[in-house]
Order: structure tokens, then sequence, then C-alpha cells
């Protein structure tokens, strides 16, 4: 089944993005080496390599007619949108022979959330909850903290000169002050936060946030109480 990238906001201009994928036999899910892949319309090209992986960079926002050849095997085209400033993963599967194919595989990442790790600790199994772009637009918040509202572990408490503040429900014990008495840690942009209020962000300007409730954090994000990973856009040029 196909996974469709979503449609992107109207902007001015669309960022370029980066295409990375497989080409694979669809009757034995072998490799295809050689094999060349472009778009119709554009000078992007690439040929697959021994494990048939290929990357097409440079590639403007929009939808794309994407064409994939090989000798001894029929020739393939799928109709791919590019979100702006996206990095899509596909797999490409192409047949010997005139037979129905395999749906084209799209899997839509962040640049951004790719580079800082955020795909492998998710994959890995790591005891966090995670939200990316996409996720964070569903939610349409009217404040970041909103966005941990129903995130699994947390409690979100609003008041005080700082807005909402956010605490992990696993410890029983209160502040002095009646506050709830264990509050993640914030690691902004991978650098340890001392920001008062998640509020004093936009949720517009996140790519990516990760919760780790107790000590379950990879690296060096563990903290006793917990974490709260936290991974802003790259500004629009």
């Amino acid at each position: 089944m196909a996974l469709h990238a979503p449609a992107a906001a109207p902007q001015a201009r669309a960022p370029d993005g980066v295409i990375s994928g497989r080409v694979v036999d669809q009757a034995t899910g072998e490799p295809i080496s050689t094999a060349e892949v472009g778009m119709d319309g554009s000078e992007v090209r690439a040929v697959t390599d021994e494990d048939g992986a290929f990357l097409l960079e440079g590639v403007s926002g929009g939808t794309h007619v994407l064409r994939v050849r090989h000798l001894g095997y029929g020739e393939r085209t799928d109709s791919v949108h590019m979100p702006p400033r996206a990095l899509l993963e596909v797999t490409i599967a192409l047949s010997a022979a005139p037979v129905e194919l395999d749906a084209l595989v799209v899997v839509v990442r962040s640049p951004v959330l790719s580079r800082n790790g955020f795909y492998a600790r998710q994959e890995q199994g790591y005891g966090g909850h995670f939200l990316d772009r996409m996720q964070i637009e569903e939610r349409n918040p009217t404040s970041v903290t909103d966005l941990f509202r129903d995130v699994p572990g947390l409690r979100v408490v609003y008041g005080g000169i700082y807005g909402g503040r956010i605490f992990i429900n696993q410890r029983a014990t209160f502040a002095d002050d009646g506050r709830p008495g264990c509050e993640p840690g914030l690691w902004l942009d991978g650098i340890r936060s001392t920001m008062n209020s998640y509020d004093l962000m936009r949720a517009e300007e996140l790519e990516g946030i990760e919760v780790y409730a107790g000590g379950s954090a990879p690296g060096k994000f563990i903290d006793i109480c917990g974490t709260v990973v936290i991974w802003t856009r790259v500004p629009i040029g």
C-alpha cells in the first residue's frame, strides 16, 4: 500500500528536497544495480549502486513523474509528491515480465530529524513518545504545551507567571510551593535548556519532540526524572 506524502502548505518558494531509495527485483526482492533513476522534465538523475540504492538531490517541491529503467526489466513510472524541503524514502520494484507491480512505497522524513538521530531512536525501541512535524500540524495546538496534554506519563499544569508547565506523573511527591515535584529536563536542539516555559516557543517553529519518562532517555539525554527533547525547524529563507 502506498504511503502518500501530505500536501504542503502554500509557500512563495518551494525549497528543494531529497529522494533516497532502492530499486529491487519484484519477484526476488534482490537489489538491482546500475538502474537509471530520473524525473521527467528535470536534469536530476542517478544510477543505483550494488545495493540498489540511489539518491536524487535538488528535487523541487511539487508532483513529479519518477522513471526507472534497467536492461532486462520493464520501465516503471510513478507519480511522487515532494513537500518543500522534505526527505522521501522510496522502494521501487521492477519486473522482468509485464505483470501488476506493487505500489510505490514512499516514506516522508524530515532531514532535520534524520540528521539528529530522531528516527534511529524511534526505530531502536527506546521507551519514548515521538511527535514529528506532520503529527504536530495534525494536532493544531494553540500553544506548545498543548502538544503534551495527551502524552502518556505527563501532566500539564497551567497558571503562574510562566504559563503552562510540564511534569512527570510517576512522582507522587510535591514541592514546597505545591507544584508536582518532578519536572523533566529540557533539551533544545541537542543543548540542555533552562527555559522557564515551553510556551516561549511557537508550535510552528518545532520539527519534532521526544518525551522520555524516568531514566529511559538514551545517551546524554538521560535525566532521573524524565526528559523532553525538542528539535526546531530550519528557517525557510
